[in-house]
This record gives structure tokens, C-alpha cells and sequence, in this order.
């Protein structure tokens, strides 16, 4: 029997309630962005900073319900590092959010299309989280598709760079590099997630 099993009636299951509540707090933080980044409205990138501190709370009872409970239904350390994983997915979308309204930076292609391959790795981080407690194939191949946007943003990260420094305007190089960098440590933290929810479908099969 799969351990997780054990747990989805019992008080073990508000774990996997609250990974599923931050798991959707990133999709929603995620969608935010691009719309914002799509729209310009201004509004957009403080919705986005509220959903980060909605992450941060969630985050919060994650660690109170590791420390409350004798035995959870997960190891307690892989618990800690996906909840963390997915609060700094949604941490580097809001600085992203921040940065693109403190720099008044006008939207770019690459930019649009950074924004818009992150919403696609947090619905699969929500499938997979969602999946860890019910189904395991479906757990793993969701993990691997949010895995899979790091090296997908890595290729469109790149050529987003190559083509800015072909420019003159350095003051723009240096604005949009970092909002560029932000959204790559954000697919990267997409991969971390990936990874780490593999790990916990090996260890509890």
C-alpha cells in the first residue's frame, strides 16, 4: 500500500491540504503576472505582492502542522523543502512583479513568453501536488512536465539576453536582465519542485 494512502482521511491530510492551498496560490500568483506583464495594469503587480504574502501564511501553517504532529504522512524534512520550494517560486514572481513596476518597464516578447511558460509549470505543479496523495503515475509524469520548464526557460532565458545585448541602451540592458533572471530562478524553482515531489513518489511507494 502506498504510505500516502494511509493519510487521506486522518489528520495527516490537512498536509496535503495546505501543499494544495500554496500549490494554487503559485498558479493564481503566476497567472497574475502574466497579466499584468500582458495588460500593464498596474494593479495586477500588487495583487500579485498580496498573493506573495498569501504564500508566506501558508507557508507558515505548513511548518506549525510539522511541528504539532507526531507523525506526519510524509517525511517531515521533504514536507519542510516542498513548501519552501514552492514559496520561493512565488517569491521570485513577485520581485519580478515589483521590479517590472519600480523600473516602468513596458512588457517585451520574451518577457511575455517567460510569463506565460511559468503559468504552464504551475498548473503542472498543481496537477502534481494535487496527485501526490491519490495518484503516483500521475504525480510523476505532472512533476516531470514542471521540471521540464526550467530547460525550456533556460533556451528562451539565453536567447532573451543575447538579443538585449545587442542593443545600446544600457540602462535597459540592466532593468530588463533582472526581471529576466527572476523569472529563470522562478523556473528553476519550478524544477526544484519537480524534483523534490519525484523524490517524495520513490520514498513513500
Amino acid at each position: 500500500m502506498w504510505l500516502a494512502d494511509l493519510f487521506r482521511s486522518s489528520p495527516g491530510k490537512r498536509f496535503f491540504d495546505l501543499l494544495e492551498a500554496h500549490a494554487s496560490v503559485l498558479l493564481e500568483a503566476a497567472r497574475t503576472l502574466a497579466a499584468y506583464v500582458a495588460s500593464g495594469k498596474a494593479e495586477l503587480a500588487t495583487v500579485v505582492d498580496e498573493l506573495e504574502h498569501k504564500g508566506d501564511d501558508v507557508l507558515r501553517g505548513l511548518v506549525a502542522a510539522i511541528s504539532d504532529t507526531f507523525v506526519t504522512p510524509l517525511d517531515r524534512q521533504d514536507l519542510y523543502n516542498l513548501g519552501e520550494a514552492l514559496d520561493d517560486m512565488i517569491d521570485y514572481l513577485a520581485s519580478a512583479a515589483v521590479e517590472i513596476a519600480l523600473f516602468r518597464q513596458p512588457s517585451t516578447p520574451a518577457m511575455r513568453a517567460m510569463c506565460e511558460l511559468l503559468v504552464e509549470a504551475a498548473v503542472s505543479i498543481q496537477s502534481a501536488v494535487g496527485a501526490v496523495s491519490k495518484d503516483r503515475n500521475a504525480a510523476l509524469i505532472a512533476a516531470r512536465e514542471a521540471s521540464e520548464a526550467e530547460n525550456r526557460m533556460e533556451i528562451l532565458y539565453r536567447t532573451a539576453l543575447a538579443d538585449l545585448f545587442e542593443g545600446h541602451d544600457f540602462r535597459e540592458m540592466f532593468k530588463l536582465r533582472e526581471i529576466y533572471r527572476h523569472l529563470s530562478n522562478s523556473a528553476d524553482r519550478a524544477d526544484t519542485v519537480g524534483k523534490l515531489i519525484g523524490k517524495i513518489v520513490v520514498k513513500t511507494s
